[in-house]
């Protein structure tokens, strides 16, 4: 009877985030969306599904390298309150309890509000080495003490894949070309005095998931 019930909880929660998806990649109106093909969106739901169960209820949110804007989109009713900023965001937007702000991160956000949670989705293999220093300080600046960072970041061997996918018309891919073979390996390193909560290697190898933490007292680290 118990196996009974969490059967039926798990395939309610399946169903529930299904719908979330199905709506998310129907809003956002104002902002025009990415070209995808289907196995675009499925490996998009997959991140975001993988990636939620870490994000506290009520949580406010930072999503740098937010795209269009559908992980915000599909977590409306999950977090109290969320910000996304990218480049490809025209101009300030505000879409239910999310704001979209044009920009990279930190250069052009200068908002004075400190978040539970801050999300790199798929998106630091896009920024140049150069400005990691830049962004992990962003990151400690606007993150509250007990507050983490969550990462996602494809093996560089994926690389390879992902273009023969595009290729064959079967991806449509985001900003690929852009991919420099960033190794996950070094992230512990980029972050080096967070606490790292979470390592996983998963998606049959293909992708990281990185949970840094950002330590309840002060160090030398926030004065950077």
């Amino acid at each position: 009877m118990k196996h009974t019930q969490l059967t039926v909880g798990k395939d309610r929660r399946m169903k529930n985030t299904l719908d979330r998806f199905r709506k998310a990649c129907k809003a956002t109106d104002a902002l025009k969306r990415y070209p995808r093909k289907p196995l675009d969106t499925i490996l998009e739901y997959i991140r975001f599904r993988k990636v939620t169960p870490y994000i506290p209820k009520n949580a406010t949110l930072l999503d740098i390298g937010t795209g269009d804007s559908t992980f915000l989109d599909y977590l409306q009713g999950h977090t109290r309150f969320a910000v996304g900023i990218d480049p490809y965001i025209p101009a300030p937007i505000e879409n239910g309890n999310a704001l979209l702000l044009p920009g990279d991160f930190p250069f052009d956000y200068t908002k004075n509000f400190r978040f539970d949670v801050i999300t790199m989705l798929a998106s630091i293999e896009h920024i140049p080495v150069e400005e990691h220093t830049c962004i992990v300080n962003g990151c400690w600046k606007y993150l509250k003490p007990g507050g983490r960072v969550i990462i996602t970041v494809p093996h560089p061997r994926v690389d390879r894949l992902l273009e023969l996918l595009t290729s064959l018309n079967i991806l449509e891919g985001f900003s690929i070309q852009e991919h420099y073979g960033f190794n996950p390996q070094w992230l512990p390193d980029i972050f080096n005095g967070w606490k790292l909560l979470k390592k996983e290697r998963w998606e049959l190898g293909c992708n990281y998931l990185f949970i840094f933490e950002k330590p309840k007292t002060s160090s030398k680290l926030g004065d950077r």
